[in-house]
């Protein structure tokens, strides 16, 4: 039997390759963790994990947010991996306006994190906290062609690169 039906192309992010061109959103404060973004990493998509007061079910978060938190991006990202089976990607969505921003990003670089989806304000600086030589592929969230403009020119001119993939969020966002 014959049919028409249009299939999905993979999507290739520099020499990452994900089967169906699928990136699940993050979500915060315990949403979009490790069961969900390995979940559809390991349907063939890109799953995203929210950093957002991601370690809230942490022992000690009260007295040590910070530190849990981190604990609990490694945790999230290499579980989220496991669940994948090597299929898909996982990622991470960490918002500009977290207090501890940097330590997100460094966090979940030596994770092993394979994207890097950055707003909730401009994303300035993610080159700078992303080494070069690592795997970890870099995308800002940018609301109109203006935004995204703004930082692409500024990262090709402050740091010699530009983004990995963009993420557009309209206004239903």
């Amino acid at each position: 039997m014959h049919t028409d039906r249009k299939t999905l192309k993979p999507l290739k992010i520099g020499e990452l390759t994900v089967e169906k061109p699928i990136i699940q959103g993050g979500m915060g404060v315990g949403v979009s963790r490790s069961s969900l973004a390995g979940a559809v990493a390991a349907e063939g998509g890109i799953g995203i994990i929210s950093t957002a007061q991601i370690g809230y079910d942490e022992e000690g978060f009260e007295k040590d947010q910070a530190g849990c938190n981190r604990i609990a991006i490694r945790k999230h990202i290499h579980r989220a991996k496991e669940i994948a089976e090597g299929k898909g990607l996982v990622g991470v969505n960490i918002m500009v306006a977290l207090k501890h921003y940097k330590e997100h990003v460094q966090e979940a670089v030596r994770a092993g994190a394979d994207v890097i989806i950055s707003g909730a304000g401009l994303p300035m600086n993610l080159p700078e906290l992303v080494p070069e030589f690592c795997r970890t592929k870099i995308a800002p969230i940018v609301s109109t062609e203006k935004s995204a403009k703004v930082i692409l020119k500024y990262w090709d001119r402050k740091f010699k690169c530009t983004a990995d993939l963009v993420v557009i969020e309209g206004p239903l966002a």
